[in-house]
């Protein structure tokens, strides 16, 4: 710490004026050489006081820590997302006015601290130089607090009710009764009361259930195309937001900007989860000795753009791909890769792939004569959720125990009865997986609702079912019209397109490419009562028998975005 002082000239709970009056609290951390600097500024709902330069003041960057709006040290009310546009706006603005500030602000920060990037990045503010929105959704309905209509409950519950239910977040560190046994109370939007801490957007969140004008107002995704801000976009294939980030790639460069800008953007994409941790093991796999080596990407972007440097300078190809199984990573220049073989690999049985023990597989062969495969969805013993593809528990220490996300074995979910497995034969050479991912799924249900869940898993020779990616998909937006569901017709046969993860993985030699389909993980998502009822007040369920199809008619498939290698 003495070595740091002596490096530093620190600022604390400077007021900073919005345009209603409104201070916010904030601190300043400037290089003690000098007199005007490029300025970092982080704005988070999590305590100023976490940032306090470090590395990006050995690299003569200014640092500007903030609490925002209604949290910490700060005045006002917070409600998630809709000040941030303004405050963020007349943050730079404050700035600009410093003696010590050179004219170039970049921004940085997973979660939070990138949605409040994402509200500026259609102002381009003069100031702002360079972004850096990390493991975070431009639109939260699609992906976030929903997935593809599915309510993510343990996410939403613990963030909204724990972490930011109150001014400072220390209800997320006291010891709770029995997290578990209370998401599975009803009805879901009760249960911050249940918690002891009511939270007023977590009541709004919950009962609006379909992407309405509430979450249209919430959404950047809109906005995006007029950035003309260079930004770097961070995600993780086991987070919740990798598809996010090649989202808002293409929505940087659907607008009407000059060539020159729209290439100024990248995406970096490594073996991480929500936020990089500094280690190269994540769940049950250790990713080898070069996942760490980005692990200082932001301040370098930052370093290199606030100082007269050039994306180019900074990465020579647009995107950066860490590609596991091979534990490389890779540059590429578009997405999905130009050279992707798209393939269907049907889902086949003769209506007994229930286990890893069935006779479910997986062929590039159209299904012809086929039974269908039949199981029993019970909302009140769904499938646990182990592993994944997402952000829970990463922040959220009494959520540790029941959701980490990250690869891990699902040998115990894929011995239930309710979950389908489809594998392909032992592969006789390596095959990679990199790009989107998609399962058409036909299926009936006797449900007026229910959800399906697909998952792509790497079998090992050991008989290790480690997961890659996943999605779910709630059936009553099987039109994907996100804001005009519709409840389905018990028996009725529809086809389910559900969109996973996108991923890059190999599958070495001697493994097998290996489908689930199952309809609950909990609690990652709320358990579908299958009634069709209003899912947020609903407070009965119903067992739900679930058929899927494969046969000439009905040719269930994912497809697989195959690499030549």
């Amino acid at each position: 710490m003495g070595d740091y002082l002596r490096h530093v000239r620190i600022m604390r709970n400077v007021r900073v004026p919005m345009r209603d009056g409104v201070e916010l609290a904030t601190n300043v951390y400037l290089p003690r050489e000098g007199t005007k600097f490029p300025v970092v500024l982080v704005r988070m709902a999590y305590n100023r006081a976490h940032i306090t330069g470090g590395e990006l003041i050995e690299r003569g960057l200014a640092v500007v820590s903030q609490d925002t709006r209604g949290r910490y040290a700060s005045d006002g009310k917070f409600y998630p997302f809709i000040h941030e546009t303004n405050d963020g706006y007349d943050t730079l603005d404050w700035i600009a006015r410093q003696p010590w500030c050179n004219g170039k602000v970049g921004m940085y920060g997973d979660s939070y601290l990138a949605s409040v990037q994402l509200a500026l990045a259609h102002t381009n503010h003069p100031l702002l130089t360079a972004l850096n929105p990390r493991f975070m959704s431009a639109d939260i309905w699609r992906q976030g607090y929903y997935c593809d209509g599915a309510f993510s409950e343990a996410l939403t519950f613990s963030w909204l009710c724990l972490e930011v239910g109150s001014r400072t977040s220390e209800a997320n560190l006291m010891p709770f009764f029995n997290i578990p046994m209370l998401l599975r109370e009803r009805p879901i939007v009760d249960l911050d009361i249940k918690s002891g801490n009511r939270s007023e957007y977590y009541r709004d969140f919950a009962t609006n259930y379909a992407r309405n004008q509430f979450w249209r107002d919430l959404s950047y995704r809109e906005t995006l195309p007029a950035c003309r801000v260079p930004s770097l976009l961070t995600g993780g294939w086991y987070d919740y937001y990798p598809n996010e980030a090649f989202r808002m790639y293409a929505d940087l460069l659907s607008g009407d900007a000059p060539e020159a800008i729209k290439r100024s953007h990248r995406v970096l994409v490594g073996p991480w989860t929500h936020g990089i941790h500094g280690r190269s093991k994540l769940g049950q796999l250790d990713f080898g000795p070069e996942a760490t080596k980005e692990n200082d990407h932001s301040s370098r972007w930052l370093e290199t753009m606030l100082k007269g440097g050039t994306p180019q300078d900074y990465q020579k190809a647009l995107i950066r791909l860490f590609v596991m199984g091979d534990n490389v990573w890779r540059d590429e220049n578009e997405w999905p890769l130009a050279r992707t073989q798209f393939t269907r690999y049907y889902l086949h049985s003769q209506g007994s792939a229930n286990t890893c023990t069935g006779d479910g597989t997986l062929s590039t062969s159209p299904p012809q004569n086929e039974s269908s495969d039949k199981f029993t969805y019970n909302p009140d013993d769904p499938c646990p959720t182990i592993g994944g593809n997402h952000s829970v528990g990463t922040y959220n220490p009494g959520l540790y125990e029941i959701c980490l996300p990250g690869p891990y074995d699902q040998g115990p979910v894929e011995t239930r009865p309710d979950v389908l497995c489809f594998t392909l034969p032992v592969l006789e050479s390596d095959t990679e997986i990199t790009g989107p991912v998609w399962v058409h799924l036909f299926a009936s249900t006797s449900g007026r609702d229910t959800d399906f869940v697909a998952r792509l898993c790497d079998v090992y020779p050991d008989g290790r079912s480690i997961n890659i990616t996943e999605g779910v998909l709630r059936g009553r937006f099987y039109e994907r019209k996100w804001d005009a569901p519709r409840l389905l017709e018990p028996g009725a046969i529809y086809e389910f397109r559900i969109e996973l993860q996108p991923t890059a993985n190999v599958w070495k030699k001697g493994h097998r490419i290996r489908v689930n389909v199952t309809s609950s993980s909990f609690p990652l998502w709320e358990p579908n009562p299958n009634t069709g009822g209003d899912p947020a007040t609903e407070t009965r369920w119903e067992i739900a028998q679930q058929t899927t199809y494969h046969d000439a008619q009905h040719p269930s498939h994912v497809v697989l975005p195959i690499i030549p290698r």
